[in-house]
This record gives structure tokens, sequence and C-alpha cells, in this order.
């Protein structure tokens, strides 16, 4: 998995496309804020997952932007510069479509697969007209020839349950991801290189209601972060994202739990 303990914030505030609600683009600032506010140490692994990693906050001046392609392209320059340089590319979003310029950056340098943990499929070819849209992110990630592994998954529109069944796409319900570990094994269907990206609207509104266009049903905190153990113990997880909170006032439980998985995710990349 690599020598370097350097982790790399990416702030990726760019909302465009959001259609529920906004309120996106502050995501990233809420969770950098949470992180350096709350205690870091983590009860469960029983340490501080950063020690001994240097943190680095980056900001690629994309707020504002109202075009995606330029987005995209921003966000896949700064972070394959990070991954060139050894280090782990975290992203923090945002609207789903910043996810897709750090998956092509990564896909460049090696084969890759893709596991999105999200509440949507996220697979329309266009939204409103758009294709660039947050409904497409894993739409057009898939015509990059990444395979993916999809989990949590509770809403989809009719074409895009027929586009799935017709590409024999590895999907778990919300139901199965919440309650089983039986689809672990779908994991074998990805190379050993992965690319994780997660809305944060997968976890059941009851944990995270300040999400973009939440559903009801899907895991909680514990099935997500035991999934999460095992993906980084069978795989090399070469980078990241978390995507699509919604912070706003009285949205404090949600923000915390945002900066608790990007502390996990920093964990689980270097072990013990």
């Amino acid at each position: 998995m690599g020598a370097s303990r350097h982790l790399c914030l990416v702030a990726l505030p760019f909302e465009v496309s959001t259609s529920f609600g906004k309120g996106t683009a502050r995501g990233p600032d809420a969770i950098i804020e949470e992180l350096d506010r709350c205690d870091a140490f983590d009860f469960d692994l029983a340490r501080n997952p950063f020690r001994g990693i240097t943190r680095t906050n980056v900001r690629p001046h994309s707020a504002g932007l109202t075009d995606a392609g330029t987005e995209i392209a921003l966000a896949g320059r700064v972070v394959g510069d990070v991954l060139d340089a050894g280090c782990f590319a975290l992203c923090l979003g945002g609207e789903h479509t910043v996810s897709l310029g750090p998956v092509r950056a990564a896909r460049t340098r090696g084969d890759l697969g893709v596991v999105q943990l999200d509440a949507h499929a996220d697979l329309r070819d266009a939204y409103e007209g758009n294709p660039l849209s947050h409904a497409c992110v894993m739409r057009r990630i898939l015509e990059l020839d990444v395979p993916t592994v999809q989990v949590g998954i509770r809403s989809m529109s009719e074409p895009e349950s027929r586009f799935a069944a017709g590409r024999r796409l590895a999907i778990v319900d919300g139901r199965r991801a919440a309650c089983s570990d039986d689809w672990y094994h779908l994991l074998g269907l990805l190379p050993k290189r992965v690319y994780l990206t997660i809305d944060i609207d997968v976890f059941d509104p009851a944990d995270v209601p300040a999400v973009g266009t939440p559903e009801p049903g899907g895991p909680r905190w514990r099935a997500v972060t035991d999934f999460l153990e095992h993906l980084f113990a069978v795989k090399d997880v070469v980078a990241a994202d978390v995507v699509e909170l919604m912070p706003g006032p009285g949205d404090e439980a949600s923000v915390r739990l945002a900066a608790r998985l990007v502390g996990r995710i920093a964990a689980l990349r270097w072990g013990a």
C-alpha cells in the first residue's frame, strides 16, 4: 500500500446540479472545521487515527465554478499530483459530480475499480439535459471501463434499472447492506486497486439528515464501518471521497459523523 503516511484532504465545494436541496458546497469546510475541533481519538479503534500522519488541506479554488467540465478537470489534475507524490487523496464535496475527476486520475495510473456507497444509483445518462449531473456520475465512470460495486442503493429510475440489469451491475440494496455481509464477496469482481466514493446519504437519514437528497432506509454507522474495514483489508484503496453533506444550523450531528468517517478512513488506510 505504500510507505507514505500523508493524507491530503482535497476540498471541492462544487455545487451546480443538486436538485432536491442546496448547500453541499458548505460540506468541505464543515468537515475540516469539525476535524480541527473534535477530539480525534477513535473509541472503537482505541487510537488517534491521525497520529503519525501528515495532513494537508488542499483547496483547488473551485468555489464559484459553474462549469462541471472545468471542475472535473481541475479535481483530476490536483488528485493526480497528490497520487504522484505518493500521498493518499481524500476529496470532500460538494456534489457527487466532483468524483469523476479523481476517478479519471486514479484510472490513468493503473487498473481500477470503484466502490460506491450511496442511496442513489447515479446511473442516468443525463438529468434535466445535463450529462454531468450528480445523478449521472456512475454512468460516466462506467464509460471509463471501470468496474463498480454499488452499495446501499435504494433509489433509481426505471431507465436506470433497465440499464443496470442489462449491464448486470453489482448492486447491493440498502436493506441487504444494512443487515448482512453475505455480499462482501462481490469485491472479487474488482481489481486490487480501488477508488472509494461515499455519498453521505448512504446512511439512514436517522443518522445523517443533512444531505442533499435523503432516502429512507439504508445502513447505519456500524454496518458501513464494518464493510470499510473489510474493504481496506482486501483491496488497495488508492483514493477516496466523501460527498453530498449539506450542513446547516442544527446539523452538528451529521457533520460530526462525516468527520468521524474521514478519521476512520485515515485509520484504515494505514492500519494500527
